[in-house]
């Protein structure tokens, strides 16, 4: 008897990427808007924003999601007092479910955000074009990607369309695991305590959990240890400060407990690629 292939349907199809964008604006920053036939997924990764669809503008507080419908009127800014990030990718796609989602105000699962994130890491390798230049129409692929980089980003796209499609009221979530759910309190009161001189010692003994535990989650989850990823919540709320102008790099550096302005270099260039003076400059002209 010979094997016989089935055929798998495909339920939500990308067709192709017109923009990957991750964005640090300042305090101030206002788009005018536009209006283009195909989607638009916005994602509030720091501080909340306000985006336009048609007539209506429409809050989102961290972590929530708006999908824009091809030729929508859409735009985007800040509230005039905090420096915020977004997460904007713009593609081509017949799927009509996501009708179902469009014009919604989604809070999305921590699996939602790993593939959000999942994308800006390949899109970082695969396209030349800097993630954070407004304005563009094009996205120049660098010819440097990893194997495979421009299926993962849509791969991961079309996989973070299912969930939301399926997640639509959220009743149908699929459940937290036990390992997702330490990775979150870990992470929350890493970013409630940026202002505190932490250690790895503190933090276990706080959550009363094994070293290898809370190593092994950041590991598997993160990429990288607890204490990296702490420097990476510090550096983000020094990005912050630093667009939004009120506070000089020691006051900086002394409000996040970096000990000294010359460890909080260190850091911010180990973590950023850039010093905090390159930083400043090339945030001004965004």
């Amino acid at each position: 008897m010979e094997y016989v292939m089935t055929k798998l349907d495909t339920a939500v199809s990308v067709d192709g990427i017109y923009t990957v964008h991750y964005f640090e604006y300042a305090k101030d920053f206002a788009y005018s808007g536009e209006v283009h036939n195909f989607w638009e997924l916005v994602y509030a990764d720091k501080k909340s924003l306000y985006v336009t669809a048609g007539a209506s503008e429409i809050h989102l507080a961290v972590g929530q999601m708006y999908l824009h419908r091809p030729n929508e009127f859409h735009n985007i800014r800040c509230d005039g007092s905090h420096a915020a990030n977004s997460v904007i990718v713009s593609f081509s796609s017949d799927c009509e479910a996501l009708l179902s989602i469009a014009g919604m105000v989604i809070d999305c699962t921590s699996e939602e955000k790993r593939l959000l994130g999942g994308m800006i890491k390949e899109a970082e390798s695969v396209f030349s074009t800097p993630l954070g230049v407004p304005y563009i129409r094009i996205m120049q692929k660098s010819g440097k990607g990893a194997f495979g980089g421009e299926q993962l980003i849509r791969l991961y796209l079309e996989q973070l369309l299912i969930l939301l499609v399926r997640g639509n009221g959220r009743e149908n979530s699929p459940k937290i695991g036990s390992d997702d759910k330490v990775l979150a309190k870990i992470c929350d009161y890493l970013e409630q305590n940026i202002h505190r001189p932490l250690c790895f010692s503190d933090i276990v003994k706080h959550f009363n959990l094994s070293a290898s535990v809370v190593k092994r989650i950041f590991r598997e989850q993160m990429g990288c240890g607890v204490m990296e990823c702490f420097n990476r919540i510090r550096v983000d709320a020094a990005k912050e400060l630093i667009r939004e102008g009120d506070q000089n790099f020691t006051e900086i550096a002394a409000s996040l407990c970096f000990g000294s302005s010359q460890y909080f270099t260190t850091v911010f260039k180990r973590v950023s690629g850039m010093t905090p003076t390159e930083y400043r400059a090339s945030a001004l002209h965004r």
